[in-house]
């Protein structure tokens, strides 16, 4: 057997993209071939997946990776004795050979590992399939009976690219390199601009020149300045078309078919199906609709959770089914569509959909009314609800849900479900059409920039003092459109708002949300453009507050409101004098250094203590601190472990020594989980040492409260 050391590093990664890309394909096929009711076309379908064995027989054997080439020898076997006789494979077959195609990506997984996979790889699979094919002919091939064919999807040639490659289309990429010409092209108009602008300026510096007469020389010099100028406005007008284009472009070949993220659902359906004793089937509308790869990638796990479900929870048994009247295979619809500028995927059943008694009891809520039904629905995304009274190894855990919803917001996009009339469930997600940049409303709140996805933005009004209300102990706020929730920005972040006392009116920026419209009220609306989204990384994963960060043209940090976030915030219970409340502000304001290599970790925490009455400076890193604290000082430190430079653990040595901070007091806020590295840091000398993974704002501000 060949080792990894003596493989050439390249053709490793292609013959293990290679493997992977097979096992999908063929997987693909063996669903194919059991859910098509046409003799030819099933015939077809093994004839593809004998190629794909085939191809794959004789790559792994070039590279000597023997588990591989003995697994697909066998269903060679099996496929070329079919062939042979004109037949078509029995469900058990078929079961044996996707148990194959398990193994065979059970394989790519250790490739890319770095682990070839040994002789013996899936032996229990080669055990199974050798036996099929000495069996002969007789056993598991049936004679296929021909049906007229029916308009049955191809199979994809290829498996998805959401694991971090690309493909893109030949076409494409010339078009790329047609528009990058262009870009060139004004490179070198640009440099005869500044060429021309360096002639003038040498005219006009000899203009000053002692003893000339410039007479002459200013009509020069305007006249070239003139034509300077019709030249930039025109080639600007050039440059901003040829940009918008390369844009476009760029954005086209970053999409893929939504169909891509359905790869694998069908396995899914089919396989839970058998588990529960249930036959389903999955249909898929709108598969061709372009959609940016980073959301078809992040999509994918949210729609396995749903059709999971969908099969677990929502359709019943062939003998519920008959008994009411309905066919005994069950459906589910996965369907896209555009709705605006966002995307909407929706995953439906013809189940039998929510026990709204069930989630009645298990959330302790009634079901009176048709909000209040519609609210008791939205609770299946809260952790630990389920619609499964008993516990199984598909469902009733409560957590899939959760996870669904999580997801979805992460990618700035929301989630509903409800009861289908004819019977069953349907979930709505809604999702912005690309995650690299979007279009924000800019708005202040407690003296700081927040922004607000435009697609979520229904208007922009103002609320009279007089609008607020209480309403079943919820707050609400009056407009044209009938009473509408509301949540204060600076409030619901724990700042000071920043307007007028005397003002009589507050701006607000009316949302869209699954639980219907909400008004966001802040202290002014400064603006709307186009920005750069970045994600706020591991450490703030668990901040649900915020979705994205943004870096303004003046270099300020904003951080995108998560819009699903606020209308929560505004559907809670909440005392009727919180409206025009302010926080708590300490007795004594007291000097806080914050210390973090991540400019997004010192932006939320500067928020947070700020909104507490703290007064805040920053630091990159341990020697900046130092340097900060023996030049301004400060009350408390709040530092990160890792750091570049100077680490927190050494920040607080370095404090603990100092004759002059020996006694201020340290908290370190880190990433790092293990209780070796609280000890470390506590003997350190930290007075607090708090995880990342668990921070919360209130624990966090009772710490500083009690460190102070």
């Amino acid at each position: 057997m060949i080792t990894p050391e003596e493989l050439d590093p390249g053709l490793l990664t292609m013959f293990t993209q290679e493997v992977r890309e097979r096992a999908s394909e063929m997987e693909n096929a063996v669903l194919a071939i059991e859910a098509s009711g046409d003799a030819d076309r099933k015939r077809h379908l093994q004839e593809q997946l004998l190629r794909g064995a085939h191809s794959l027989k004789g790559a792994a054997g070039l590279l000597q990776v023997r588990g591989v080439e003995t697994i697909c020898h066998w269903m060679e076997e099996i496929l070329s004795m079919a062939a042979n006789v004109g037949l078509v494979l029995e469900r058990s077959r078929l079961d044996l050979l996707l148990s194959a195609a398990d193994a065979i990506r059970d394989a790519a997984n250790l490739l890319e590992s770095g682990e070839i996979p040994s002789p013996a790889h899936g032996q229990d699979v080669v055990e199974k399939l050798k036996a099929v094919a000495t069996a002969g002919c007789d056993d598991g091939l049936k004679e296929a009976h021909h049906h007229p064919p029916m308009a049955e999807p191809e199979i994809a040639i290829r498996a998805t690219d959401t694991d971090g490659s690309m493909r893109v289309s030949a076409a494409r990429l010339d078009a790329l390199l047609y528009r990058s010409g262009e870009m060139l092209t004004f490179n070198a108009v640009m440099r005869r601009h500044a060429e021309q602008a360096s002639s003038l300026r040498e005219e006009a510096r000899k203009m000053r020149a002692p003893g000339s007469d410039p007479t002459g020389q200013v009509a020069s010099v305007e006249g070239g300045l003139r034509q300077l100028a019709a030249f930039l406005r025109q080639d600007v007008r050039l440059m901003q078309s040829a940009v918008t284009a390369l844009d476009e472009e760029i954005r086209l070949a970053r999409t893929q078919p939504f169909a891509e993220a359905c790869k694998g659902l069908g396995r899914i359906v089919r396989d839970v199906a058998a588990a529960s004793g249930k036959r389903a089937e999955l249909e898929i509308s709108g598969g061709e609709l372009e959609v940016d790869r980073s959301i078809v990638s992040a999509l994918q796990d949210s729609l396995r959770h749903l059709v999971r479900n969908a099969v677990a929870h929502g359709i019943q048994t062939p003998e519920e089914r008959r008994t009411a009247g309905r066919p005994e295979k069950g459906r589910i619809l996965v369907s896209a569509a555009m709705r605006g500028n966002r995307m909407e995927v929706r995953v439906e059943d013809d189940g039998r959909g929510l026990n709204l008694a069930l989630l009645s009891a298990a959330t302790g809520e009634s079901t009176h009314g048709k909000q209040a039904e519609a609210d008791i629905l939205r609770r299946v995304f809260e952790p630990g609800v389920s619609t499964s009274a008993t516990v199984t190894s598909l469902s009733g855990r409560g957590i899939g849900l959760d996870i669904v919803k999580r997801n979805v917001e992460k990618l700035r996009g929301a989630v509903d479900v409800s009861q289908v009339p004819t019977g069953g469930a349907a979930f709505t997600l809604t999702l912005p059409l690309t995650l690299a940049t979007v279009r924000v409303l800019e708005v202040l709140a407690g003296g700081h920039v927040f922004t607000i996805d435009t697609t979520s933005v229904q208007r922009v009004i103002r609320i009279d003092r007089g609008d607020f209300t209480l309403i079943e102990g919820r707050n609400f706020v009056r407009t044209p459109a009938g009473p509408m929730p509301f949540v204060d920005v600076s409030l619901w972040l724990r700042l000071q708002p920043n307007r007028s006392p005397a003002s009589e009116t507050t701006p607000a920026v009316v949302v869209d949300s699954p639980s219907g419209s909400t008004a966001v009220l802040v202290d002014e609306i400064t603006g709307e453009q186009e920005l750069l989204a970045r994600s706020l990384g591991p450490r703030l994963a668990n901040v649900r507050r915020y979705s994205r960060g943004m870096v303004l043209p003046d270099g300020r940090i904003a951080l995108l409101l998560n819009v699903a976030a606020l209308a929560e915030a505004a559907a809670e219970v909440r005392p009727r004098n919180e409206v025009g409340a302010r926080p708590s502000v300490a007795a004594a304001r007291r000097k806080v250094l914050v210390v973090d290599d991540s400019k997004y970790v010192r932006t939320l925490v500067k928020l947070i203590l700020e909104g507490a009455g703290y007064d805040v400076t920053m630091a990159t890193d341990g020697t900046e601190a130092l340097k900060q604290l023996r030049d301004h000082g400060a009350d408390v430190v709040v530092a990160d472990v890792d750091m570049p430079s100077m680490n927190g653990f050494e920040l607080t040595r370095a404090i603990r020594q100092s004759d002059r901070f020996t006694g201020t007091p340290v908290v370190l806020v880190t990433g790092r989980e293990s209780l070796e590295d609280k000890v470390k840091g506590l003997r350190a000398g930290a007075n607090a040492y708090l995880r990342k993974d668990q921070f919360d704002a209130h624990d966090f501000l009772e710490t500083m409260r009690q460190v102070v």
